[in-house]
């Protein structure tokens, strides 16, 4: 290769380069990465977290057939293009009382979604069996959920609220709100 031929090689590649060089600075090699969309936060409803089941009509400790607790929520949520998908854990616990002559506390809880503004969109009844054989008088359970909240577009997470709580009698919801529960 004669100089001129390398000397005009040199001309033509070196835009080539330095435009090669520019490109590179303008990569950012290290995104900061871009925040989730908030998933419904998932709340116990006000005296709905507690449940102390009675046999007969006194409101005594010896008269306690069980208690049960919502003892955690977790959750995690995906977003499609016109709604949330959301996955709920709920930590449910009991206690066998005095009065228990079943090896298992029966219950009902319910799941309702709602907005920010408390306008409920859906609300749904499960019932569950703890088991609390031979002498054990504690166990939980874990029951996992699925939930699809539809959105209109602009809508997130924000907007909503997962309630879940126990399904009581008013005597059973009378008495959680006497003892401040």
């Amino acid at each position: 290769m004669n100089l001129s031929t390398a000397l005009r090689l040199a001309l033509v590649a070196a835009p080539l380069l330095l435009g090669a060089c520019e490109t590179l600075r303008s990569i950012n090699f290290s995104p900061k990465p871009e925040m989730p969309p908030p998933c419904p936060r998932a709340v116990v409803g006000e005296n709905a977290g507690r449940l102390t089941r009675f046999s007969g009509a006194g409101k005594e400790p010896a008269n306690v057939v069980f208690e049960a607790e919502i003892s955690d929520l977790a959750g995690t949520c995906v977003y499609d293009d016109d709604s949330i998908d959301v996955d709920l854990q709920i930590q449910l616990v009991a206690s066998r009382g005095p009065a228990a002559t079943d090896d298992s506390a029966k219950f009902n809880y319910f799941v309702a979604v709602a907005r920010t503004d408390k306008t409920v969109l859906s609300r749904d009844a499960f019932d569950t069996v703890i088991e609390l054989p031979g002498n054990q008088t504690r166990n939980q359970t874990v029951e996992q959920l699925e939930q699809t909240i539809p959105i209109a577009k602009g809508e997130s997470g924000a907007n909503f609220v997962i309630v879940v709580g126990f399904e009581m009698t008013p005597e059973e919801l009378e008495f959680n709100r006497k003892q401040g529960r």
